[in-house]
């Protein structure tokens, strides 16, 4: 019986060492992509600025350079970026609406990807467009939306290294209620982590229309955890009737 119990201890100690690695794993492409989204940013605003002082098809020759590197490497770090810091905040302690420097990346990430999306995007392939028509291109808006842009995400950065702000009042009292009770939030299994790693790599290596897999499965995951925690709240009421 000794020798079970301890065979048993040490597959799950393995299994806990892999989950763990798993997650940072998972954390490591959310720095890396996040650093990569501020980079290329930085580096369209440097392309804009040297596309202006140019002339002629140099001018042309650098947007459309700015419009590769944008569709090749910013969009896809954004949304991996993106993705992986709501799966972190989904499958660990950390939460969406626990932290207040945790809820505010979460809520200018959103804005970012909308207006990026809706409105950036949008502006670069216009000023190519004019520029080969011959007709004068729009300046500012683009160099307006590119630096807001740039100076957002790295204040994201910033607070992911600082964590500037505290728990939120109402989780403060949630913790201090399930320390004394002794419930911990349990961790996902390590298949759930190496399928979150998987996403986006399906979704990018089979040219998917992103990010429909990504964010798909982020609420998705999210709606599966909160209907679990209402049923795990809802069967010692039932046991107790």
């Amino acid at each position: 019986m000794f020798a079970r119990t301890g065979s048993g201890t040490l597959i799950s100690m393995k299994t806990n060492s892999r989950t763990k690695h798993a997650r940072q794993l998972l954390l490591w492409l959310h720095v890396l992509t996040a650093v990569a989204w501020c980079t290329m940013q930085l580096a369209q605003l440097a392309l804009l600025l040297h596309g202006w002082a140019a002339d002629g098809p140099a001018r042309l020759a650098t947007f459309e350079l700015a419009e590769f590197l944008e569709n090749t490497i910013l969009d896809p770090a954004a949304i991996i970026a993106a993705y992986t810091g709501m799966m972190l905040s989904a499958l660990t302690s950390w939460g969406f609406f626990k932290h207040r420097w945790v809820m505010v990346k979460f809520i200018i990430t959103v804005a970012l990807l909308v207006i990026a999306s809706t409105v950036v995007s949008r502006l670069l392939p216009a000023v190519i467009e004019a520029l080969r028509a011959g007709v004068e291109e729009p300046r500012i808006p683009i160099l307006v939306g590119t630096c807001g842009m740039a100076c957002a995400t790295a204040f994201m950065l910033w607070v992911s290294v600082v964590k500037p702000w505290g728990k939120t009042a109402r989780y403060a009292a949630e913790l201090k209620t399930k320390k004394a009770k002794g419930r911990k939030d349990p961790e996902p299994s390590l298949l759930v982590y190496v399928v979150v790693l998987l996403i986006p790599v399906v979704e990018f290596g089979f040219a998917l229309d992103y990010p429909i897999l990504t964010f798909g499965s982020v609420i998705g995951y999210c709606v599966y955890k909160s209907v679990s925690r209402r049923s795990n709240k809802a069967e010692p009421i039932a046991a107790t009737r």
